[in-house]
């Protein structure tokens, strides 16, 4: 986390009334001020480890929830669908989190290619997302976590004001599975602001299998409170239309990037 400068005094010396102190004075006094500043860092670091430690703890639950979610093939009733029926989007309720939904369709494009985008490149959603006006990193606590704030822009016709976000984004590996999960938590950078309402993620995750070498299965499981009072029936439509439209855009864009690195490649030639 963001690291707290400390300015430490000296208790009862007014400086300006010392005009003569010998050196063994001036010893002691440095010498009685440095535990102070060991002990400080030492603390900082302490709170810094345990505040990483509880990260590291809420993104093993993450997964854990995620798998379960993701391998759940029971009970899923249909939401929406693409207008060629590929990408499908299906919900089912969960006791402990509610509403969660789940996109399903492909990506024509490496797995490699898609996770980096989607993970290391999150800032750059906005260029090709229509639902996200903004999105930060605000910390690196590792290579496979992040805490990120996103930003997303009114929904159904402006009945959804815009919303933001505050999640623990996590990469994971399991076999040759990649997931890309998030929830929401807390981040002393960025409280929540009067202007925006601070919607919260539970379980969130785009999953990634690879079908082959230029082709991936996409799943997007997303669970979210977007808070203030909206009927279910627009909240439904409105998530399905989301899911859909973002799949749509992440495959022009990944198209896009393709053809730009081949014509840097042919022109290199």
């Amino acid at each position: 986390m963001t690291s707290t400068e400390t300015t430490f005094a000296l208790p009862g010396i007014d400086l300006s009334s010392e005009t003569e102190k010998t050196q063994e004075q001036k010893t002691d006094r440095e010498t009685n001020e440095t535990p102070s500043s060991c002990s400080s860092t030492d603390d900082s670091n302490d709170e810094n480890d345990t505040q990483k430690e509880d990260y590291n703890k809420q993104a093993d639950e993450i997964i854990d929830e995620i798998w379960k979610i993701f391998k759940d093939e029971t009970g899923w009733s249909d939401e929406s669908k693409s207008k060629d029926g590929c990408d499908v989007v299906v919900s089912k309720s969960f006791p402990k989190w509610g509403k969660v939904f789940r996109l399903t369709g492909t990506v024509p494009g490496p797995r490699s290619l898609l996770m980096k985008m989607l993970y290391e490149q999150q800032e750059d959603f906005p260029k090709w997302s229509p639902s996200v006006i903004d999105c930060r990193i605000l910390q690196v606590l590792h290579d496979n976590l992040y805490i990120t704030y996103q930003l997303t822009s009114e929904q159904a016709q402006g009945f959804i004001a815009k919303r933001d976000f505050v999640n623990l984004t996590i990469r994971r590996f399991i076999d040759d599975t990649v997931i890309l999960a998030a929830q929401a938590c807390m981040h002393s950078e960025m409280p929540p602001k009067d202007n925006h309402v601070r919607a919260e993620n539970g379980p969130t995750a785009y999953i990634i299998e690879e079908i082959d070498e230029a082709t991936c299965k996409f799943t997007w499981i997303l669970n979210v409170n977007l808070k203030g009072w909206i009927p279910q029936y627009i909240i439904n439509a409105t998530l399905a239309s989301i899911q859909l439209e973002l799949l749509e855009s992440l495959r022009k864009y990944i198209a896009q990037t393709i053809d730009g690195i081949s014509s840097t490649t042919d022109n290199a030639a």
